[in-house]
């Protein structure tokens, strides 16, 4: 529990939720850390409280399918924990997830610190196929929009003309 404290505690300065909300968001992670996969119920399984499964994992379902998020909040988030040093060294790349007969093409920008991308921002493309140079500009016009003073050393992408 102490663990959950703690986490608690780094999250609420940046994320300006109800307490509640907040505590659930804080179960989530631990358990996600420990199950090591987004199965929603896998992760019911290991949530640190003691209600039933079926419990959490319905209230994992609501959470997912209800709440509606800041996306540029997050990406503020996450770019304060990790206290990139500038100039920073972007990403865009573009992924490919089926679940059962939904598809999702997703761009997404993000920044690369030690080795590892972390997604700050993206766009889900209603559609087959790459990304078009205006799908492209508008990320960039976002990113710019949002970390308007951040210097950027460079962007790597594998984008393949079509």
């Amino acid at each position: 529990m102490n663990e959950l404290n703690r986490l608690r505690d780094t999250l609420r300065p940046h994320l300006p939720w109800h307490g509640a909300r907040l505590n659930f968001v804080c179960l989530f992670l631990m358990a996600l850390f420990q199950t090591k996969t987004v199965n929603l119920m896998e992760i019911a399984t290991v949530f640190a409280n003691p209600v039933q499964i079926s419990s959490n994992y319905q209230r994992l379902q609501r959470f997912f399918r209800q709440f509606k998020f800041d996306r540029a909040e997050i990406a503020r988030f996450v770019v304060s924990l990790i206290d990139i040093p500038q100039p920073w060294t972007l990403s865009l790349d573009r992924t490919c997830w089926s679940f059962g007969q939904t598809h999702f093409n997703i761009l997404m920008l993000a920044v690369v610190h030690e080795g590892i991308a972390f997604p700050l921002l993206w766009t889900m493309l209603d559609k087959k196929g790459n990304s078009n140079s205006g799908e492209r500009m508008d990320l960039f016009d976002r990113f710019e929009a949002l970390f308007p003073d951040v210097e950027v050393a460079c962007l790597t992408a594998d984008i393949k003309s079509g």
